[in-house]
């Protein structure tokens, strides 16, 4: 298990980035954590890694109850999730489709490249 998060004030961004298998509980609770730092702003963007994932630890009903959650970020915020794995990237879009309503700017995309581009930020030499 594992899921941390980096805030870069600079480019208003969140990265979360997530290993191996996470419970929907840990997922909530990171959205916690992100919440009380004292650098975060609702109105930054998000890119989720995805790429270390080995096997999905929430169901697709904890999908649809974590995509039915009043997000963290405001509504104007982008999320960028970066799934490379076919059944990560599927979770993903299917979490995509369900949250439309609560958390209305989310892309899934296959690398962070593209998640950069999405942003039309430059990747730094750190990630």
């Amino acid at each position: 298990m594992g899921a941390q998060f980096a805030i870069d004030v600079k480019r208003r961004l969140v990265v979360t980035t997530f290993t191996d298998e996470n419970s929907e509980e840990e997922i909530i609770g990171l959205g916690s954590k992100i919440e009380s730092h004292p650098d975060f702003d609702p109105s930054f963007s998000e890119i989720i890694d995805c790429t270390a994932i080995s096997t999905v630890g929430v169901s697709t009903d904890g999908v649809g109850r974590l995509a039915r959650r009043k997000g963290i970020f405001d509504p104007a915020s982008m999320h960028v999730i970066v799934a490379p794995r076919d059944h990560i990237f599927g979770i993903a879009r299917m979490g995509q489709a369900l949250a439309d309503q609560t958390v209305p700017n989310i892309v899934v995309v296959r690398t962070m490249e593209e998640a950069y581009k999405i942003l039309k930020l430059e990747k730094s030499g750190t990630e």
